[in-house]
């Protein structure tokens, strides 16, 4: 079974090889919004920036190979969220975050910038990561399983835009850095004046990047035949 789906799969790559001479490179603008223990709990409500670049390899009209770098401010705030309980605890933070993320693009459509009738298409993000931010200990890093959707569309010769939104998970509970907490128990968690525990130590952090992203396409124009 395995040596099919290896055969199977060097014939796919080597069927796309001919189309593969089609880079894009690019920028993200939009923001960012933190999901754990402080703040809103909307799951995409942008509130702080989120710039960064992107490098795309098209594979094939259905698939993109994709690297990105993003910086952002990552912050929550009990007073701006839409639970009585964080809004009368009153806890905040604020954090810097640095990603270096890769994975796969997957076009719904054929999607290519220089051909009539290939040019916009939805599509879905698959990734891993890695990202570094503040802790109470310094800055530390951490592995993210991104993942999200997107609509993509030609904007003139050789150029594209797309809008997208991604989650983030981190596999920690430690984004929000516990920095500005008066009283704490002997694990380091915050707790109230009667020693209740004021945050979930079990639940992980999420952050979430929405904005557009536009690209410049360059490389020898691809010639794929293909019906996949």
């Amino acid at each position: 079974m395995m040596k099919k789906f290896i055969i199977a799969f060097l014939f796919l790559l080597s069927s796309a090889y001919s189309f593969a001479q089609i880079n894009e490179i690019g920028a993200f603008l939009g923001g960012s919004n933190y999901i754990g223990d402080i703040g809103n709990t909307r799951y995409i409500w942008p509130n702080n920036y989120a710039v960064g670049g992107i490098y795309k390899w098209n594979m094939h009209p259905h698939f993109s190979i994709r690297g990105t770098y993003t910086y952002a401010k990552i912050s929550g705030d009990d007073s701006k969220s839409n639970n009585s309980f964080r809004e009368n605890r009153g806890l905040s933070f604020t954090n810097t975050l640095h990603e270096l993320a890769a994975g796969i693009e997957y076009n719904f459509f054929k999607y290519n910038l220089s051909k009539i009738g290939h040019t916009q298409t939805p599509y879905i993000i698959v990734e891993a990561a890695v990202a570094n931010y503040a802790t109470v200990n310094g800055r530390t890093f951490n592995f993210t399983v991104p993942f999200g959707i997107g609509y993509k569309r030609k904007l003139a010769p050789n150029v594209g835009i797309a809008i997208e939104t991604s989650f983030r998970y981190t596999f920690k509970d430690d984004i929000d850095g516990y920095p500005t907490y008066n009283i704490v128990d002997v694990k380091g968690n915050p707790v109230d004046v009667n020693g209740n525990i004021q945050i979930n130590p079990d639940n992980n952090d999420w952050y979430v990047f929405t904005g557009i992203t536009i690209v410049y396409a360059f490389g020898r124009e691809g010639c794929y035949t293909g019906k996949f």
